[in-house]
């Protein structure tokens, strides 16, 4: 029964195809923030916060931003200061 177990764990391990990404990129991406002001009104306002990205792809590139889309469809902004890392 160890045996098996073992011969499982390995084979699963090994069969474990990680993600490597060509791209890491680093900068400021802009986040909506709500906040309840009283029970009848909130304050809807736009944030950038720092954020680590990784991606396969840029499709585009100003000296002010970068961007990319997510698996979902969902285009991604960083702004500047960013900066690009080529992983491979």
């Amino acid at each position: 029964m160890k045996r098996i177990l073992l011969i499982v764990l390995v084979v699963s391990i090994y069969s474990c195809k990680a993600r490597d990404y060509k791209y890491k990129i680093t900068g400021q991406a802009p986040f909506l923030i709500e906040r309840q002001i009283d029970l009848t009104e909130v304050n809807v306002t736009q944030e950038l916060r720092p954020v680590i990205a990784y991606t396969d792809t840029i499709y585009g590139r100003n000296p002010d931003s970068v961007w990319y889309y997510n698996s979902d469809g969902s285009k991604v902004t960083v702004h500047k200061p960013y900066t690009i890392y080529k992983l491979k």
